[in-house]
């Protein structure tokens, strides 16, 4: 599928059986930009519709063989996209209603009309009209790009049901005040999150973990059902701006900037936020997102942000953040070591006030992942695999694909399967089992 053309000028039809309206309205829109197209009737507009891409349809309610009203419910079966605006008097505003719920009118203008309010009014639906199209866009591109997953895991047997955060109650909330991206949402997110991972092979996953310990923290810490998913999609996309990040900064820690790669660095939470500016919905996430590199004790970036100015949910994210980078998904003793480091921050890097919770869910998963791996994890190479071996970590390609999650059970085909993906994608790390008791063949 190709992609969006850059927008064109907005095509406007006019339909009016007297040719003075007509004449009048196409200079009226003379200097807007907009190519105007005239049909002097109902019949000679449907014939135009059927061979051009019409944006806005402006349409007298009284004409005769074919009114307005039925003109529009036509035009609706061939050009369903386009914007139906009705003209009419004031004696017709009951006509006029019956063309917005049969031909599905977006707005009706009485005449005489106001000319400062057509043209608005004909400006914000020619917008709408490209919004519906680039929405369209999205939409089929998200359904290939979904049936090319499909295809994979068709292919290796695998269901790959790894989502990273559950945006179920965000979209619909996004469909009540936008419904323009509908159910796009969620696959919109992953996407920038799996770009950002795809660039640091180190840090697989890790916007989902932040995600899952930010969301855990802000509901530890008093935040609703509602806020709280608002800070895991903040955390979710905290490192967005990475994308504009030279990679051979990425590469680097922190230390080993120099002063200009550090000032370019220090730009990823100002274009994070840029990034979701055009969004009113995230306007809020946006901010999180500049601001999850404040330190407590005032010494972050970009604002200097000091204690309570910095908002809770950058806190939130901040300590998040350095906790999963200091674990890269561990468990046991190097929880201990990494809670260690985070306690050695508190007052200067993060808000005290925040260990406690992290501290909590970060046991309450160090117990779980013991639990599930009885004596720990072995790391094997893919030769060194046995069926029913259970996977402790999740398995990835050297391009990122997700293959297999966490807590899978090898078998005979999948390994098979393995083999031959691996051959042409290789990782570079082996795969991790669990630990049964039992000795893995050498």
């Amino acid at each position: 599928m190709s992609t969006p053309e850059e927008k064109k000028a907005a095509r406007v039809l006019i339909v009016d059986d007297e040719e003075n309206v007509r004449n009048s309205l196409k200079r009226l829109f003379i200097d807007t930009g907009m190519e105007i197209v005239l049909a002097p009737s109902g019949k000679a507009g449907l014939e135009i519709l059927k061979g051009n891409e019409i944006a806005v349809i402006i349409s007298d309610q009284r004409m005769p063989e074919m009114s307005g009203a039925d003109f529009l419910a036509f035009s609706r079966e061939i050009s369903p996209d386009s914007i139906r605006i009705v003209l009419t008097g004031y004696a017709d505003v009951n006509t006029a209603i019956k063309a917005i719920n049969e031909g599905g009118a977006y707005r009706y203008i009485t005449k005489p009309w106001n000319d400062n309010e057509l043209i608005s009014t004909v400006k914000a639906a020619a917008e709408k009209y490209h919004l519906l199209r680039e929405n369209r866009y999205l939409t089929e591109l998200t359904r290939k790009q979904n049936e090319e997953l499909k295809r994979w895991s068709a292919e290796l047997e695998i269901y790959v049901q790894q989502q990273t955060i559950d945006l179920t109650n965000q979209n619909k909330k996004l469909k009540q005040l936008n419904g323009r991206l509908e159910g796009q949402l969620k696959e919109f997110i992953s996407s920038f999150s799996d770009l950002i991972e795809l660039r640091d092979r180190t840090v697989y996953s890790h916007s989902s973990h932040v995600a899952a310990m930010s969301k855990g923290v802000a509901l530890e810490t008093g935040f609703g059902q509602e806020e709280a998913e608002m800070v895991a999609v903040a955390a979710q996309l905290h490192d967005i701006g990475k994308i504009g990040v030279p990679d051979v900064i990425l590469i680097k820690s922190p230390d080993e900037l120099s002063a200009e790669e550090t000032v370019e660095y220090r730009k990823h939470s100002i274009r994070g936020q840029v990034a979701l500016a055009a969004l009113e919905e995230f306007k809020e996430t946006g901010l999180l997102i500049r601001h999850h590199h404040e330190n407590f004790d005032g010494s972050g970036f970009p604002d200097g942000l000091k204690g309570e100015n910095i908002p809770l949910g950058a806190r939130i994210i901040a300590i998040a953040d350095r906790f999963d980078r200091l674990v890269k998904k561990a468990a046991g003793a190097r929880i201990e070591d990494a809670l260690k480091k985070l306690r050695e921050s508190l007052g200067t890097q993060f808000d005290p006030a925040l260990y406690g919770p992290v501290e909590k869910l970060a046991r309450e998963d160090a117990a779980s992942l013991v639990r599930q791996a009885g004596n720990g994890e072995i790391e094997l190479s893919l030769s060194d695999v046995a069926p029913g071996m259970v996977l402790s970590r999740e398995v990835r390609s050297g391009t990122g694909l997700l293959l297999l999650g966490m807590g899978s059970v090898l078998n005979e085909k999948t390994i098979e399967i393995l083999r031959k993906y691996y051959s042409v994608d290789p990782h570079r790390s082996g795969i991790f089992v669990r630990i049964t008791g039992k000795t893995p063949r050498s």
